[in-house]
């Protein structure tokens, strides 16, 4: 079987992303201290609150070292939304609503999909709202660009321009 130049390139592009990734994760997991209290604690069942307190934060410096580490491999292509829908009338109101529907969806996900209950409830209402505020924003432009062919209606008095841009909008 003869590969491609395309494939190899592919392959070697995966080794590099790998190598980095090693490398990067070895060197931010080097930079980690275990704390001296946890080392030398010898009971399994420690309830310590020190100890628990300092083994949570040992937690949260792997996984965020190892979040780097991945992101740091993985290959951008600079365009921010390459390959998703592009939505101009995406404003601040959405965006929040997104977010929002966004984290009851996932919340809703973790917990089994459940068919009710206020979990679903949850989910179901924020979906809602987030689709209706994205809707009241299109309307919103829809109307803006009415009023604006309908200003430049008023404003031309030969109607030349005001039938170029009804043709323009379309």
């Amino acid at each position: 079987m003869t590969l491609t130049r395309r494939a190899c390139d592919s392959d070697s592009t995966k080794m590099t992303r790998t190598y980095h990734c090693y490398h990067e994760s070895k060197n931010l997991l080097d930079q980690l201290q275990l704390p001296t209290g946890v080392r030398h604690c010898q009971n399994f069942n420690c309830a310590d609150e020190k100890h628990q307190e300092e083994i949570e934060n040992l937690y949260a410096e792997l996984t965020s070292a190892l979040l780097a580490a991945a992101s740091s491999a993985i290959e951008t292509t600079g365009k921010k939304n390459e390959g998703k829908f592009n939505i101009p009338v995406w404003n601040s109101v959405v965006k929040s609503k997104h977010q929002l529907a966004k984290a009851a969806f996932r919340l809703w996900v973790n917990c089994n999909r459940p068919k009710t209950g206020d979990i679903y409830r949850n989910m179901t209402n924020t979906k809602k709202d987030f689709k209706y505020s994205l809707r009241q924003c299109r309307k919103d432009v829809e109307i803006h660009k009415a009023n604006g062919l309908a200003a430049a209606q008023q404003a031309d008095k030969t109607k030349k321009s005001f039938w170029q841009k009804v043709n323009n909008k379309n």
